[in-house]
């Protein structure tokens, strides 16, 4: 089986200050592997190497020539009040980026309405973007990042906007999404992704990869990763920073 995506001793740096060394990652194809780490610890830095928006200053990185990838970031900023509907931001995910603005075919409606029915939004097909919640248009740009049919999924803290109805199914959909493609998903909640995901890497200067999804907070302390896995009950829940109660 080949590989989806390597990377072999990474590093990168904004000017001289080094944010990630030596990093090694292996992608195969229906991997699902969960990215934790605290803040400032390199996470957005990986996802902007593996998207070529960052240059590494060391090692390498390979890439299947099959490989496609679709991105759902962080933080989507548009325009609310640009004249665009759901349909045609959807669209303007197409790999063909520079014509994404071209007439749609026929494969590619039919793309739109399926995606649409996917996360319960085809009613909104026409609907101008303004017209949407904040959990909508997180779904709107979940199908942005599937309209180019990736078979590597990247998401970026996914439930930061979305709201708690579709939050209550948003890892099953992914979860029916990684039988037909690697995801990679980054997330402060590990109690919740671990029992999604299938292994899970720390990334805090360097990664830690553990090939599981069953993570403890002792191995957090083995891999330097500075962050605490808090239990309710017997249900790993949240991480947090440290805080005081009042």
């Amino acid at each position: 089986m080949e590989p989806l995506l390597e990377l072999k001793d990474v590093s990168a740096a904004y000017d001289k200050n080094i944010v990630l060394s030596d990093v090694n990652l292996l992608i195969n194809p229906n991997d699902f592997v969960g990215i934790i780490g605290p803040n400032g610890g390199g996470k957005t830095t990986l996802l902007k190497v593996i998207l070529n928006l960052l240059s590494p200053i060391g090692g390498d990185i390979t890439k299947s020539e099959s490989l496609k990838i679709g991105y759902l970031p962080q933080v989507n900023t548009i325009d609310k009040h640009f004249p665009i509907t759901v349909e045609e931001v959807i669209l303007s995910g197409r790999y063909q980026r520079k014509s994404w603005w071209k007439k749609p075919n026929d494969e590619q409606k039919i793309k739109v309405k399926e995606l649409l029915n996917f996360v319960n939004l085809e009613d909104e097909r026409n609907v101008p973007i303004g017209e949407l919640s904040g959990g909508q248009m997180q779904r709107v740009f979940l199908c942005r990042a599937l309209i180019g049919d990736p078979n590597l999924l990247i998401l970026d803290e996914p439930n930061t906007y979305v709201d708690k109805t579709f939050e209550a199914n948003l890892y099953h959909y992914l979860g029916e999404l990684n039988k037909k493609m690697a995801i990679l998903l980054v997330s402060h909640d590990v109690g919740t992704i671990s029992s999604m995901v299938k292994t899970i890497a720390c990334v805090n200067g360097g990664l830690h990869y553990h090939a599981s999804n069953k993570i403890t907070n002792e191995v957090l302390k083995s891999y330097n990763c500075p962050i605490e896995l808090i239990s309710h009950g017997q249900i790993p829940h949240r991480v947090l920073k440290h805080h005081n109660h009042e």
